[in-house]
Parts: structure tokens; C-alpha cells; sequence
């Protein structure tokens, strides 16, 4: 069964979501973030940290915020958490290239709980 089939069915809880933000795409960044690896969150956006393998980024996690909102709202209206236009997020740096430091983007993506 598809997740966004899986995630509409009425006997699944919204405890069971979990949004991942893995990591795709890292360049010098400042937090040795690497590709691959993941930030793994609650459908309610509460980091899991036993569940994540990303180092904390407050930049990166600033960009994932308000997709994890919209996908709150979205489960509670019954729909699928993540809508099409949101599958990539990237960080606030503004990369090497710019003066920066960095650049990270994550993929966006939910899972069961497990």
C-alpha cells in the first residue's frame, strides 16, 4: 500500500506519521552534515533524535519548520502530510559561492512509525 493511500485510512492514528528529511545534497558544511543522512520527526514536527542521524543544524531546521506545519494541518484535514510543492527544502546559508559557508538540501518524505 502506498504511504499517501496508508496515511488515509481512518484506524491509522496520527501518532504513526513521521516526517523524514533526508539529506541529499552537502557541501562544506559548517555542521559536518552529510548525504544521506536524516532528521526524522513527529507528525506534531518534534525532532526525534534517537530516530535522526544529521548533526543539529538551527538553519536547517529553520527551513524544515513551516513544511512541518503545513503537514499537521494537513493530516488533521485528512489529506496527504506532504503536498507535491514542498519535496525539497534547503538550509540558510547562502553556499561557498556566496560568501557562505555551505549548502545542505534535504528530501522530504513520510514514513510509519516504527
Amino acid at each position: 500500500m502506498k504511504i499517501g493511500i496508508w496515511l488515509m485510512t481512518r484506524e491509522n492514528k496520527k501518532s504513526e506519521i513521521e516526517i523524514v528529511a533526508k539529506v541529499e545534497h552537502a557541501r562544506h558544511c559548517a555542521n559536518f552534515i552529510k548525504e544521506n543522512e536524516t532528521f526524522v520527526f513527529d507528525i506534531d514536527g518534534k525532532l526525534l533524535p534517537e530516530k535522526s542521524t544529521a548533526n543539529l543544524c538551527l538553519g536547517m531546521l529553520a527551513r524544515i519548520q513551516p513544511a512541518l506545519m503545513i503537514a499537521k494541518e494537513r493530516v488533521a484535514s485528512g489529506l496527504d502530510p506532504l503536498p507535491v510543492t514542498i519535496p525539497y527544502l534547503d538550509c540558510f546559508d547562502t553556499g561557498i559561492d556566496f560568501g557562505g559557508m555551505g549548502k545542505v538540501t534535504v528530501k522530504l518524505f513520510t514514513q510509519k512509525a516504527s
